[in-house]
């Protein structure tokens, strides 16, 4: 069952983060040779979000067919909220119709979308804000999340699994139960491992959305697309636990490998 706090993983507004049938992808680093003609090739948008992401910045593309007041309310909106955060953010405006941007409106699937439509995308890729029609300033800073959270989001989004270790202060390991189901080979490509620190800055508020548990041992949290928790755990959890607990989320797991897997 997905409980309200995941859900709020995959919701902003009231507005579901990953569209059906939308691959996202994050920007691999290039060397500096490879870099200029690459930027070239981008459109002003992709341009906007490469260079956003180089810069650990937050990029908040703004989709729109027609400037109506809707439009117009929209970015008025942006700018005065995000004029004052440009050591954190980028924005950019993209018109549905131009056949320079086809590329970035058809990764990100928003060509049938209510117009007009913002999203948030974090520096790894990460959608993390999704809205329609309306923002204020509210709405903007929910969609700043913790680097956590932004790669369970970006994980979740790649339709991967995420194992979530939270571990006590100054422990970085996986526990043996993790590493054993990430080790299978049916679900080794599918699974994401994830580790924070449970005292790390800035993530309280993602692990009080998880309900994770105050306490000195680790905690295993599995996670798997579109925004389903499987379960959580303590450090001793085995892989034939993680299994089990997968198999009786039938096809909630949402990773079409585990439908065949056999372990």
């Amino acid at each position: 069952m997905m409980t309200p706090s995941i859900l709020r993983l995959f919701k902003v507004n009231g507005i579901r983060l990953l569209a059906a049938g939308t691959l996202l992808s994050s920007l691999t680093t290039v060397s500096m040779a490879e870099e200029v003609p690459r930027v070239a090739a981008l459109s002003r948008a992709e341009s906007s979000r490469a260079t956003a992401s180089q810069q650990n910045k937050y990029t908040f593309i703004m989709f729109y067919k027609d400037q109506d007041e809707t439009t117009k309310s929209m970015w008025n909106t942006l700018s005065q909220n995000l004029n004052g955060k440009k050591e954190t953010t980028s924005f950019v405006a993209v018109n549905t119709n131009d056949p320079k941007e086809q590329k970035i409106i058809e990764e990100y699937g928003v060509s049938r979308a209510p117009m007009p439509l913002t999203l948030a995308v974090a520096p790894n890729g990460a959608i993390t804000g999704s809205f329609v029609k309306q923002i204020n300033d509210d709405y903007i800073q929910q969609a700043f999340v913790s680097a956590t959270k932004a790669r369970c989001m970006l994980n979740l989004q790649s339709r991967k699994m995420v194992l979530l270790c939270v571990n006590p202060g100054g422990n970085t390991g996986v526990p043996a139960g993790v590493e054993a189901f990430k080790a299978i080979p049916c679900y080794k490509d599918v699974v994401e491992v994830v580790t924070v620190d449970r005292s790390a800055p800035g993530e309280g508020d993602f692990l009080k959305e998880l309900e994770v548990p105050a306490s000195q041992e680790s905690s295993i949290v599995f996670m798997a697309p579109p925004g389903v928790m499987i379960g959580q755990y303590s450090g001793k959890v085995t892989s034939q636990q993680l299994i089990a607990e997968l198999k009786k989320a039938g096809k909630s797991c949402g990773v079409e490998g585990c439908k065949h897997c056999k372990e």
